[in-house]
């Protein structure tokens, strides 16, 4: 795994932007409308400037006041509405086409980090936690969104809100405006060090909530085990742990980020209070206008709005920031199964498999130790082997779900690492020893087999499987909806449902790993047929336990310690006094299941 991950806000905001790209239009329209709308609060205070000093002021030191004076008044009048206007009218823009431009960023990311899912390694999976991947899927790309919304529509304005006023505050006082600034180096001290520790604070944060929702996520996905074993309290106790973990790391958070206001209404206070005295001391000593000081007093208290309102970000970006660097640390993760840059397409397999000296381990455990097996075209090859023996790990050596650390796998000839792995795996039935079904119908769940297939070849799919025999007792038959991981069929049934996906698959290579555990002898034995009987010559591999799957097999290959142990047809290994023949006697029987 790469550690190449963004640290801060900085980081995240330069791994963000490569993915505005699509809405570069939208963000660049939009930041000239927040420019605008700053440009226009900053002109807002001058119209009042000179209301004061040209008609209200002359009055007060007896001097004539213009003649047209009520003309003025009424055209200053107009222009600050129509200032306003446009004020808000840019606002209007500015925040709709931004948010909408980070709400479309924050969809397409979401996209690509669940494809990058898609892509990763069945290691990189095992050795995750299923609800801290969905919650980076989810809460995470929302927070990146929000932080980018934030940046582009608050922060972004608010920053040049600042910079403009103290630029216009220098322009007119140099001397002033750095004594109105005096409190200014203390609240950016505070604001760093409470910020630097709200981040931290914050990144504990998202690390304990994504512990919270995979430890949901797997509880809630085993409640017939934890039932079964009164886990309940036990559980509960272990949630209550983490959920109290996350909770003093958010109060923490919350702690920090209540400072920030207060920090800012006292340097506001200590700095208005300042220049009202100086400022009314000048006025009356004629070192200043009147409407200079009011430009300064509205500069002044618009100048603590912004720097409270970016306080108060500081908690949304710094969520944002921690969620970021979880995203881009999970997009930074290569998959260990990949094409090679010079990978082609495969050809049509006729289903000619050789493993050859092929060797896998898991960290120091070695599964398979060196297995060297040829399987005809159309053959029908049997895997049996203890429990650990490397059956599985074998097989899924085949369609590359995982890679050999030593020797090479052949299909046809080609070295499926010279293919691309989608071209190989499209030719390739499997039926997992966990049978998966996915939210969706119970047609929809055949037809993932192979998507855009015929009606009419579903139903024979799920006729040579068996399926009709219960869809037709379904509240809408192949319409039913299988509920999560088909909750709502029993083993047996799933456990068809995937069989008959992968005979819709009508691939020359079908892998079957423990294909009828959770079938009664007299299903089995029918479904035995069907497979045994289905058109054309297709090479089979098939792990199983019970005598009555593997007895009909062309061969079958007995693993022991990841070495092939002994192999051929049931027959003549029986003959001999061997492993095979052990395990025929004691877990290879009609009903048992090793």
């Amino acid at each position: 795994m790469s550690s190449d991950a963004p640290q801060g806000l900085g980081a995240s905001i330069r791994l963000l932007l490569p993915h505005a790209r699509p809405v570069r239009s939208a963000l660049l329209l939009g930041v000239a409308l927040a420019v605008i709308e700053v440009a226009i609060g900053l002109a807002l205070p001058w119209p009042l400037q000179w209301v004061v000093d040209h008609v209200l002021q002359p009055s007060d030191r007896g001097e004539a006041v213009p003649d047209n004076a009520d003309i003025l008044l009424l055209g200053v009048a107009g222009a600050y509405l129509v200032l306003v206007s446009l004020a808000a009218l840019a606002d209007y823009w500015s925040t709709r086409l931004l948010s909408a431009a980070g709400l479309q960023l924050g969809n397409g990311l979401r996209r690509r980090v669940f494809t990058h899912l898609q892509r990763l390694s069945l290691g990189y999976h095992n050795q995750q936690r299923v609800g801290d991947l969905s919650t980076r899927v989810t809460s995470d790309v929302d927070r990146s969104q929000d932080m980018l919304i934030q940046i582009l529509a608050a922060l972004l304005p608010n920053a040049l809100l600042l910079v403009g006023m103290v630029t216009v505050m220098f322009v007119v006082d140099a001397w002033f405006t750095l004594i109105a600034l005096s409190a200014t180096p203390l609240l950016v001290f505070a604001t760093y060090r409470a910020t630097h520790r709200l981040k931290e604070a914050t990144r504990s944060a998202r690390r304990a909530e994504g512990l919270v929702a995979a430890a949901a996520t797997e509880n809630l996905g085993a409640i017939p085990l934890v039932q079964a074993f009164t886990l309940e309290n036990t559980q509960g106790a272990s949630f209550a742990t983490l959920t109290g973990s996350s909770l003093r790391a958010n109060l923490q958070a919350a702690r920090l980020q209540a400072l920030f206001s207060p920090i800012v209404d006292i340097s506001a206070a200590f700095s208005v209070a300042l220049v009202l005295w100086l400022g009314a001391t000048r006025v009356l000593d004629g070192d200043m206008t009147l409407g200079v000081l009011l430009v300064f007093m509205s500069y002044l208290a618009s100048l603590y709005k912004p720097i409270k309102q970016l306080a108060k970000l500081s908690t949304a970006l710094a969520k944002g920031a921690a969620a970021t660097e979880r995203v881009f640390t999970l997009l930074a993760t290569e998959p260990h199964i990949k094409n090679r840059p010079t990978a082609r397409r495969a050809p049509m397999f006729s289903g000619e498999i050789d493993l050859q000296d092929v060797a896998f381990s898991h960290g120091r455990e070695d599964v398979l130790r060196g297995v060297t097996l040829h399987v005809a075209a159309g053959e029908r090859v049997a895997l049996v082997g203890r429990t650990g023996a490397g059956k599985t790990t074998l097989a899924s050596l085949v369609p590359r779900l995982i890679d050999p650390d030593r020797g090479r796998v052949r299909i046809d000839g080609h070295d499926i690492r010279d293919l691309t792995i989608d071209s190989v795996r499209d030719q390739i039935a499997m039926v997992l020893q966990d049978t998966v079904l996915l939210r969706g119908s119970l047609r929809d769940n055949i037809a993932w087999g192979r998507p855009g297939a015929q009606e009419r070849d579903i139903r024979r799919a799920a006729r040579l499987a068996l399926v009709d025999e219960f869809a037709s007792r379904l509240p809408d038959g192949f319409d039913t909806v299988i509920g999560e991981r088909g909750a709502n069929l029993s083993g047996g049934q799933r456990q068809r449902v995937a069989i008959a996906r992968a005979i819709l698959r009508d691939a020359p290579i079908m892998i079957l790993d423990e294909p009828t555990s959770a079938l009664d002898p007299r299903s089995e034995e029918l479904l035995v047929e069907a497979l045994a009987g289905l058109p054309g010559d297709r090479t089979m591999l098939v792990i199983a336990h019970r005598l009555s799957t593997v007895r009909d097999a062309d061969r079958v290959v007995v693993l022991d310690d990841g070495l092939v142990a002994e192999q051929g047809p049931h027959e003549a290994l029986m003959q001999h006094n061997g492993l095979y023949r052990r395990m025929a006697e004691t877990s290879l029987t009609p009903m048992g299941v090793s």
